[in-house]
């Protein structure tokens, strides 16, 4: 009997074993829009361009650990063709398996994210954080965030430049950054749209503290206090090759960690300078 139930024991064991490592996959997909969920996080590739940027675009997705590859752009745009990218929270129809989000922006003590990538030295692409906001807590649908703002974060890029009005530098977060802003539209959806630029730009971080990208965006009246975070993505901007792109690691924290310095792994490609043009003549929006 002992016997027997040591053998019941080794296949319980084996088919365990089996299960899991058959619920593990990894996607390949040329689908101009396919989202994969991986825990509480949603990777979609997101070709949201190719009308303007024909092409095909092609990503593999591990759908346990979030990390996703894109091993084919054929697109040759100078706007961004496609933003292939891992969401978390609710944004333009997606929505991950998560709670902390939405949530007023009032109310988060502290936001972190960890991101590591490997990008290639070729092409125009901007490797960035995309952080959604809504003004009254009835945005993440596919309409979008009418009146409200769009957040980027530039860890890296290689010939691609911010836009429109650039409002010179600005350090947060243990870096400096170059800030841009422009009022954004799609049809009938307006919204504001604020990005940072990394003077040095970085392959990795730990502890980036996002909330305090947010806090300066309100300093300067692009935010508002009772608006709610929505979403924080983090992908590639792609316009002209720039592959193979990885996002190796990538995870947020909403009110958990609080105080951790926030350190980078700067990029061993030459970077690509940041334009210092500052428009002093155009002021933040009131």
């Amino acid at each position: 009997m002992k016997t027997l139930n040591l053998v019941l024991k080794f296949l319980a064991l084996v088919g365990s074993f089996a299960f899991s490592s058959a619920s593990a996959k990894m996607i390949s997909t040329c689908e101009p829009f396919k989202n994969v969920a991986a825990g509480p996080y949603v990777i979609q590739t997101d070709y949201w361009n190719n009308t303007q940027c024909p092409g095909v675009q092609c990503v593999n997705i591990d759908d346990q650990t979030g990390s996703f590859s894109v091993t084919e752009s054929t697109s040759t745009c100078p706007n961004v063709s496609s933003y292939p990218s891992i969401v978390y929270g609710k944004a333009w129809g997606v929505t991950s398996a998560q709670t902390d989000l939405p949530a007023p922006l009032r109310s988060l003590q502290c936001v972190t994210s960890d991101w590591d990538f490997t990008p290639t030295n070729t092409g125009s692409w901007d490797t960035a954080y995309d952080i959604w906001i809504c003004p009254d807590n009835q945005c993440g649908s596919a309409s979008g965030f009418n009146g409200g703002a769009e957040v980027m974060i530039w860890m890296d890029y290689r010939n691609a430049n911010g836009w429109e009005h650039d409002m010179g530098p600005v350090t947060i977060s243990g870096k400096t950054w170059e800030l841009w802003w422009m009022d954004a539209s799609s049809g009938n959806t307006k919204w504001k749209y604020i990005a940072y630029l990394a003077k040095t730009p970085s392959t990795s971080v730990k502890n980036l503290a996002v909330g305090d990208f947010l806090n300066d965006s309100i300093s300067r009246g692009y935010l508002k206090p009772d608006w709610y975070l929505y979403a924080v993505e983090a992908g590639n901007e792609m316009r002209d090759q720039g592959v193979p792109f990885t996002s190796n690691h990538f995870s947020v924290s909403v009110n958990k960690t609080r105080g951790a310095k926030t350190t980078y792994v700067d990029t061993t490609f030459p970077p690509t300078p940041t334009p210092g043009h500052y428009d002093d003549s155009v002021p933040s929006p009131p």
